[in-house]
């Protein structure tokens, strides 16, 4: 049975209502007998003098009367006592004020009583008020609460009564319920513990560890030992046992904590007393009253140079510089008077020399004896006169500051203070890092930091920050401070600030290296920034380019505006220029009208390096072709651009510049505002692929394209499928592979437009053959570009497309290169799970020439595998592509995916395939690409083997 508390019937009551606002009267003579019968509980209907309008059989199954009883009755007949008395009253308030709500008993007619929440309101009927109302049974909710509160009243007794501290919490360690002991042992108020959290008295886990751990001790129980800090700030040491349960799919610990600190601490006492006089670094003795020694530690007799024996039974005056018996014994009878003392003096070493020692000393009347420390502060005494030595030498005019061995500040200078603005007291106690500019990083920091440890020293320059937030140059030198046994206690730091040196450098810089007018980089710097530029070129075995920009006929805006629009116009192009390349790319201004720009790292491919190249070019020239406002007057201007590459180091850059400048003249003797390739060969290729680009918008738009295809048949030679291959009719060149154009297109916008047309063109074949009972069952395999892939709606697109030529999605087969996965994995799988859902089929082409990895491939959901043509063609003749083969079929059975080979040309490819068990193949071993017209006589041929 389930139980519901006193909060349920609240709900009930609200649901009611709820019910209620949807009969109005109109309601109920429009629906009548049905919508009651519908309702939960019990309803009724009665005028103003109490007479029964209308009720459902609910009503009259709990009142066990009929139809006719019900009709004669008053409603006032079922209640008694003071239930009467509240009905009565409840219905004057509903004609008086509009609704109601009571809990009441309502009696059957054999004396069976069981309780109602009864709901009433006043609606309209027929222009006269009636009250409309309904009743649920709320017995089972009133034993649950009785039953709930007597299992909680007796559980609060428990708690409230044990001496242990107790208290509940959920996981997420917010308390809900605590005792009166436990309250006492934290020193909080029940009130204060009930708005805290478990790390408010534990804070040795962070919010994510605590959950993990309490929800560790669901269903469990356990005992620990930890420590708990009180309201004061106290630590208390105490043992707990807790128990994890789960109650409505929600976790809670109960714990009871005990406060075990006293005793923690007469064990942690046993142990310290046990060990410490064996493990003392200082001096120990145990002497009597009278000052004789009966116990003393090793540490004491290396001190003092005698052994052990011999300081047993010796009377301390024998170890004091004084040496005179009656002074010590009367400094014990006043150490024994007042039970401690600590003090400073000098022991004589059996070799005579003087130690100073710093004493230590508590009486036990318990056992009246003398408890003796000594520690040796001989070096420290030494140590105090030099620091006074230094101190003096400590005021100079370069900042100082000094550190503990953990970096934080224990002194500084007045020169500190006047070059940071930092007061001592504003940086005691912190880390230098406060004043970090920023400009370094962590790297840098964590070098300075290998060299101190290892040297002992650095020295350098770095940029700190003042207290009112400038940033500033200094030079800094770091030494670290070592004891005698080589551990560094303290750091030293010296600096001074070295602005006014900087910023001499610095112009001093800019006069050498940088144009005044433009702030670009001259011909020196750009010259040292070439050399490296070959130097890595030839590491690394790319090509860049020095591109020579000179503006068209800048002469005359001098002759007629003069030099100061002139230079307004060079600063707004060297703008213009560097907006348009990258930032390691170098901008710099010959004199003049002259620009050069540095390209570094473009590509290894010497073709794709000079595409990549023009394409920056062009954006120079449109950049400094568009108008200029120079003031009050609108420039028009244009460039001529002569570009070189570069390939390692085999020209100088002295020839470089002569090649570049050779073919800027080139540019303005073809008519100004154009590029020129310095080598013709690339002008020419260069040329070529824009005439590419060119005529393959025509053909997009004239229907130069066509999709051939190829058939795919399984391992009796029947054809499952086809793969459309893309080809293009050029007027003049013929027949353009896809090997030629696909590239240049994927540079471009045009591949989307291309993807597009296949999808297109692939959904109205798989239509076309759906009405053909030889193909319907065929699949229809197409290419997608890694850039078509990616891009945001192309799972809407594919859909888009099936859904309007009404093809079946399994029939159609997108094939994917492993270049897709090298951006985003997890964008690519949720890509294609949701390609999975339309109920496409996707397969991974070219696999094995490219990133493929297994974690990759078990991730990706995929259909099929495609062993490259590459493969196949050498497995006859090559072991390592026999193996690779072998083994891209081996793993797509283990990953459950069918595979299919490109490319089978022969017989023996044929074989080698069928032994090892690939399940399908494509190539001209079972026919070329072709029309869709020809495809029937294929599909008639195939038949036939």
């Amino acid at each position: 049975m389930h139980l519901r508390g006193s909060g349920e019937i609240g709900e009930l009551g609200s649901a009611l209502n709820g019910a209620l606002d949807r009969l109005s009267a109109r309601e109920l003579n429009a629906f009548g007998k049905e919508l009651i019968e519908s309702l939960p509980g019990v309803f009724y209907m009665i005028d103003r003098q109490g007479n029964y309008l209308m009720w459902n059989s609910n009503l009259e199954r709990v009142l066990q009367r009929s139809a006719k009883e019900m009709a004669s009755s008053h409603p006032l007949d079922f209640f008694e006592g003071e239930d009467k008395a509240a009905i009565d009253t409840a219905m004057r308030h509903v004609f008086e004020q509009g609704e109601v709500s009571v809990e009441a008993v309502l009696v059957a007619k054999d004396g069976t009583k069981t309780p109602y929440y009864f709901t009433g309101r006043r609606v309209q009927r027929d222009g006269e008020p009636v009250l409309v109302g309904m009743g649920l049974d709320i017995a089972v909710q009133r034993e649950g609460v009785r039953v709930t509160n007597a299992l909680l009243q007796r559980n609060q007794t428990l708690m409230q009564n044990s001496m242990e501290g107790i208290h509940v919490m959920d996981v997420e360690g917010d308390v809900l319920e605590v005792n009166d002991a436990f309250c006492r042992m934290l020193g909080y108020t029940r009130e204060e513990v009930m708005h805290l959290n478990v790390r408010d008295w534990d804070k040795k886990f962070t919010p994510e560890e605590l959950r993990v751990r309490f929800r560790d001790f669901i269903g469990k129980s356990g005992m620990f030992e930890t420590v708990h800090r009180r309201k004061d700030g106290g630590l208390l040491d105490v043992e707990i046992c807790t128990t994890g349960v789960e109650i409505d799919g929600k976790g809670y610990l109960f714990a009871s904590s005990r406060d075990i600190t006293e005793r923690k601490k007469g064990q942690a006492a046993m142990r310290r007393h046990e060990r410490v006089i064996e493990t003392a670094m200082d001096g120990f003795w145990m002497t009597d009253e009278r000052g004789y020694v009966e116990e003393v530690n090793a540490a004491y007799a290396a001190m003092s140079g005698y052994t052990i024996q011999q300081l047993v039974g010796m009377h301390i005056s024998h170890l004091e510089v004084t040496g005179q018996p009656e002074e010590s014994g009367a400094h014990l009878g006043r150490i024994s008077s007042g039970g401690t003392s600590r003090f400073e003096t000098q022991h004589r070493r059996k070799d005579g020399k003087v130690i100073d020692i710093e004493m230590s000393i508590t009486y036990m009347p318990e056992c009246r004896k003398f408890f003796v420390f000594c520690h040796d502060i001989t070096q420290r005494k030494l140590n105090e006169g030099a620091m006074r030595v230094a101190a003096a030498t400590f005021e100079t005019q370069d900042a100082t500051l000094i550190t503990d061995a953990q970096a934080n500040i224990i002194r500084v200078n007045r020169a500190f203070t006047r070059i940071t603005g930092y007061t001592p007291e504003e940086v005691m106690g912190k880390n230098p890092n406060i004043m970090s500019s920023g400009r370094q990083d962590k790297a840098f920091y964590g070098a300075m930091w290998r060299q101190i440890l290892e040297t002992g020293g650095w020295a350098g320059e770095i940029w700190d920050r003042r207290k009112d937030g400038v940033v500033y140059p200094k030079w800094l030198t770091i030494t670290a401070v070592k004891n005698e046994l080589g551990v560094t206690t303290q750091y030293v730091a010296i600096f001074s600030d070295i602005t006014e040196r900087k910023q001499a450098e610095e112009e001093i810089r800019n006069l050498a290296f940088y144009d005044a007018l433009t702030q670009l980089p001259n011909r020196r710097l750009f010259q040292e920034r070439v050399h490296a530029a070959l130097a890595a070129s030839a590491r690394y075995a790319d090509f860049g380019a020095i591109l020579f920009i000179d503006l068209d006929r800048f002469k005359l805006l001098n002759d007629t505006l003069g030099h100061e629009y002139g230079d307004l116009l060079l600063v707004e192009v060297a703008a213009r220029i560097r907006h348009c390349v990258r930032e390691m790319d170098t901008v710099a201004r010959l004199g003049g009208d002259e620009f050069v720009v540095l390209l570094e790292g473009i590509s290894g491919d010497k073709a794709d390096a000079s595409y990549r190249i023009e394409r920056v070019a062009e954006k120079i020239r449109q950049a400094l072709s568009s108008p200029y406002r120079l003031r009050e007057h609108e420039h028009h201007s244009s460039p001529s651009i002569g570009i070189t590459l570069y390939h390692g180091n085999d020209e100088s850059m002295e020839a470089l510049l002569k090649h570049a400048d050779a073919a800027m003249y080139q540019a303005k003797n073809a008519g100004r505002n154009t590029i020129c390739f310095y080598d013709p060969a690339l002008q020419h290729d260069l040329e070529s692929r824009a005439a590419l680009e060119h005529d393959m918008r025509h053909a997009m738009a004239n229907g130069g394209l066509r999709l051939l295809y190829q058939v795919q048949v399984d391992k009796e030679h029947r054809a499952v499928g086809f793969e459309a291959l893309i080809r293009w009719l050029h007027p003049q060149r013929g027949e353009v592979l896809p090997a030629s154009f696909i590239p240049v297109a994927e540079e471009s916008s045009l591949i989307l437009d291309i993807g597009d047309w296949v999808l297109e063109t692939a959904c109205t074949r798989l239509a076309a053959w759906g009405r053909d009972a030889r193909m319907r069952e065929m699949t229809l395999a197409i290419n997608v570009s890694a850039h078509q892939f990616r891009h945001g709606d192309f799972v809407d697109q594919v859909d888009a497309a099936l859904r309007r030529h009404g093809v079946r999605p399994s029939r159609l087969r997108l094939e994917l290169t492993e270049s897709i996965a090298l951006h985003d994995l997890d964008e690519v799988v949720q890509r294609m799970q949701a390609l999975k859902e339309l109920g496409v089929q996707l397969s991974l082409d070219d696999f094995g020439t490219g990133y493929s990895s297994l974690s990759m491939l078990k991730r990706l959901p995929l259909d099929q595998l495609k062993i490259d043509q590459g493969f196949v063609r050498d497995i006859a003749s090559d072991p390592a592509s026999a193996v690779t083969a072998q083994t891209i079929i081996d793993m797509a059975k283990n990953f459950g995916l069918d595979v299919i080979a490109e490319g089978v040309e022969s017989e023996a490819q044929l074989a080698f395939l069928k032994h090892h068990d690939c399940k399908a193949y494509q190539g001209w071993l079972f026919g070329a690409p072709a029309p869709a017209e020809e495809l029937p006589a294929l599909m008639e041929k195939l038949g036939g083997v």
